[in-house]
């Protein structure tokens, strides 16, 4: 009525009445179709809705409305005894859940007879993982078995053996596809975990008992280009099912499943993602939030993945570097919450270590993701940051699960001052203020209108896997779901990027009003912690390939052929006699491989000159055709030999370095190890295919040198610097030493002070060293050594460190780059300001 008013006053005619017109019958039209879309959409059904159901606010458990307040943890990248440790801390910060990614490849490393086999799962780790977070700390548990769970982690999940069941001619990607054999083998691994995690629900628990309250299938596809998802989605949701799951089913940026009205896919619902693009990004997560909640009105606005910081990459950036901290952190939380948001999962809450080289291609060995829980164990700003918002939530949790409100119009404020209004059914106000300046605090007073919503102004977007930002599409008009309230004035005083929540009372003004989050206690710190340890001798030998056990190969086959699905260091050695005209003629080394591993040769005892590729390190594959098979005719590795070869019997002993599963693309559809080599008169033909042995190991691993107690009085004993000081970080500024071989180790020994039982310090190794490799403490594989950087302290485990007379024994086997392996210095010591004083322990 106003809107006619309006025209009519302004006299603009009857062609304008008639333009308003249309437009009523258009939203008219709108409200109608809506209206029978939301009747067409199919009832949720549960299995047991006195345990665990939900609607379009929240999680309501045994009863109770539920804020799940979810924390990422991921058993894989944590050693087992130190599991305790990182819960006693996220329950400490008030989450009420944890989550876990589940990896196929981890569980099932060998390969089944066939699909009907599972013999070769081992789900032991994660069933005491579970054990110990649902019985001894209370949480509620969700699990996200893939089959592509991303991660950052090998392969996606997937194992590397199941690209032997790759059809042939297959057009396009294999893995996430709607291929049968794929959906098959997809099964095979949801039939077997999900059989696992049955009993582990909390609906097959004893009432008041925690366990798991969701599972997720597949995992953010809408970033996948490939036909027929939903009958992918439909065959997962029918194992889950099958297996005796009976908790809700979720995906996360999934289109398909989001308000689906499809009679299966309608059962389960989507999650969204947030990784924002910016440090001043939060209020896109308040605008994201009331999208997914517009699109899916019956099921609760949840956050799969609220981001905790960032990966590092080699040759990238250290996650400490990345823009997140306690403020964004903060940020992204309470504006997730303005949207509307009753469940949120901070990924990662603790990252972790990629032990063994299990971390996906390119990536560092630190996962320390710059998350709240450091790599080492350690807490800091954004800890208790997540902390204040624990107690915020435990506060107010019967209030903030069933609201309305979002993002409203601000009358009288700075540019960068963000906000808007939920309140609660019974009356209860939340009001939420945000400044986007990082730098510039803002003081005042604002008018907040609840009833004019605060319309997105700007393109939204999430970030990939990849750092790439991707345009998000929301809904163009997120109205507030408040039909009726008046303007709002408050007084406000905000620091750079500062949020806060003032809680009105209903009946009260704002000026008695309370300011949310409260400052969580500070983290008590020792006045002293011991000193650093500078190593300054070291013993050193080269790989002995005569001591290792070889075997006879009449053919090359992939290492998955040989039941090698890990990421070793492997060895292969050929004899060949040669005429003097073919040694003289015969100037190539060209190898074929399976995917875009890295070899090193070495012939008759010399190192061969390396033509392709240029960069031998992990991140090759992302500049090599990561789109494109490998031809059977393509030698991606290729060597000068010209002057190395002789007449009569020659040896060439190639070092074959496992780069490591990627988690995209072609070459996670790809086997490891070479497929054919030989000598050849040209760079781009094969024309002399050679007969090779196989060693499954360096020999060094096979005789123990890796092991605490190996003898190595017979090696060398060398000096280090203990002069300079080492960089603790940074890209390629590793020593400059000269290939001399192909594998060097490196031992080393080390006494640490038993500590007083109230101080609790984290240990690492800074080194400077080139070579590519791994490294062990103690005997247990700590993870990757890349020369190339920028990860230069390495974190050490203190459940598998000795205190007091015992000794530590780190040890390095280091494939030689053109810069050799060379261990120049190293040093252990605490890592600076995280030590604690711990009286409770």
């Amino acid at each position: 009525m106003n809107i006619f008013k309006l025209v009519l006053r302004r006299k603009y005619g009857a062609l304008f009445i008639g333009h308003i017109l249309f437009y009523c019958i258009i939203f008219y039209t709108s409200i109608v179709l809506a209206q029978d879309r939301d009747k067409a959409r199919p009832i949720k059904r549960f299995a047991h809705p006195e345990r665990i159901r939900y609607d379009g606010s929240c999680m309501t458990i045994e009863g109770k409305d539920v804020y799940i307040y979810s924390a990422a943890f991921h058993y894989f990248r944590c050693p087992e005894d130190l599991w305790r440790d990182r819960f006693k801390k996220i329950k400490e910060a008030g989450f009420n859940t944890v989550e876990t990614y589940v990896p196929w490849n981890w569980h099932e490393r060998h390969i089944p007879r066939d699909m009907q086999d599972q013999s070769k799962f081992d789900f032991s780790d994660l069933k005491r993982w579970l054990k110990m977070a649902q019985e001894e700390f209370g949480f509620y548990t969700i699990v996200r078995p893939g089959p592509f769970i991303c991660a950052e982690f090998s392969g996606g999940g997937y194992p590397r053996w199941l690209a032997k069941y790759r059809p042939e001619n297959l057009e396009g990607f294999w893995l996430r596809g709607n291929d049968e054999q794929h959906i098959a083998w997809s099964q095979h691994w949801f039939d077997a975990v999900c059989k696992e995690l049955k009993d582990e629900q909390i609906t097959h628990k004893v009432k008041g008992k925690k366990g798991i309250i969701m599972i997720q299938i597949e995992n953010e596809y809408d970033a996948h280009w490939t036909p027929g998802k939903d009958k992918v989605l439909k065959a997962l949701n029918e194992s889950v099912k099958k297996s005796g799951m009976d908790i809700p089913v979720f995906t996360c940026l999934t289109n398909e499943t989001r308000g689906s009205i499809d009679p299966e896919l309608s059962q389960v619902f989507d999650c969204d993602n947030y990784y924002v693009s910016g440090p001043s990004d939060a209020p896109s997560c308040a605008y994201r939030m009331m999208d997914l909640r517009k699109k899916q009105p019956d099921a609760p606005g949840f956050v799969t993945e609220l981001q905790g910081g960032w990966f590092s990459l080699v040759t990238g950036r250290l996650s400490e570097e990345h823009y997140s901290d306690d403020r964004h952190f903060k940020a992204i939380g309470l504006m997730t919450m303005l949207g509307g948001g009753t469940g949120i999962n901070y990924y990662m809450f603790f990252g972790g270590t990629h032990l063994d080289g299990w971390g996906a291609r390119g990536m560092t060995t630190s996962y320390d993701y710059n998350a709240a829980i450091y790599e080492n164990g350690a807490i800091g700003p954004k800890y208790l940051a997540a902390k204040e918002i624990g107690a915020f939530i435990q506060k107010f949790e019967s209030k903030l699960v069933r609201t309305e409100g979002g993002p409203c119009e601000l009358q009288g404020a700075p540019k960068s001052l963000f906000g808007g209004v939920r309140i609660s059914s019974d009356g209860t106000k939340f009001i939420f203020l945000h400044n986007t300046d990082p730098k510039q605090a803002i003081k005042g007073r604002v008018t907040l209108l609840p009833n004019s919503t605060n319309l997105v102004k700007e393109p939204i977007y999430n970030v990939n896997q990849h750092g790439e930002k991707v345009l998000i599409k929301t809904d163009d008009q997120l109205a507030s779901q408040i039909l009726k309230m008046d303007k709002i004035e408050v007084e406000y005083d905000l620091a750079g990027l500062e949020s806060k929540i003032l809680v009105v009372s209903a009946g009260r003004s704002t000026a008695k009003g309370d300011w949310w989050p409260k400052k969580a206690d500070t983290i008590q710190r020792p006045s002293k912690v011991p000193a650093g340890i500078r190593i300054s001798t070291a013993r050193k030998a080269e790989d002995a390939t005569d001591l290792a056990d070889w075997n006879g190969m009449r053919q090359l086959v992939s290492l998955s052929d040989m039941d090698i699905n890990d990421f070793r260091y492997s060895i292969y050695r050929s004899h060949v006699v040669l005429t003097a005209k073919q040694a003289e003629r015969e100037h190539y080394l060209l190898f074929n491989m399976y995917t875009r591993d890295i070899v090193s040769v070495l012939v008759n005892g010399k190192p061969a000159k390396r033509l392709f590729p240029d960069r031998a390190d992990a991140q090759s594959w992302t500049t090599r055709n990561a789109f494109e098979r490998i031809r059977l005719d393509e030698y991606d590795n290729r060597f000068d030999v010209a002057g190395l070869l002789k007449a009569g019997e020659n040896e060439i002993v190639v070092a074959y370095e496992n780069l490591g599963h990627a988690h995209g693309y072609v070459p996670m559809e790809e086997l490891a190890g070479i497929h054919h080599a030989g000598l050849s008169l040209s760079e781009t033909a094969l024309t002399h295919p050679l007969e090779w042995e196989f060693s499954t190991d360096l020999a060094g691993i096979q005789r123990g040198w890796n092991l605490p107690d190996f003898d190595d009085t017979g090696w060398n004993k060398i000096s280090l610097d203990t002069a300079n000081e080492i960089p603790r970080k940074g890209n390629q500024v590793q020593p400059k030493g000269k290939q001399d071989g192909l594998v060097t180790w490196y031992r080393v020994e080390f006494n640490l002070d038993k500590l007083p039982k109230d101080l609790w310090v984290p240990w690492m190794a800074k080194i400077n060293a080139s070579g590519n490799g791994y490294m062990w403490l103690n005997g247990h594989n700590i993870g990757r050594h890349w020369e190339a950087g920028p990860q230069r302290e390495f974190f050490l485990p203190e459940c598998w460190l000795n205190f007091g007379s015992k000794k530590n024994v780190l040890t390095f086997g280091l494939r030689q780059t053109e810069n050799g392996a060379l261990l120049q210095a190293l040093e252990i010591l605490p890592y600076p300001n995280t030590a604690e004083v711990r009286k409770d322990r």
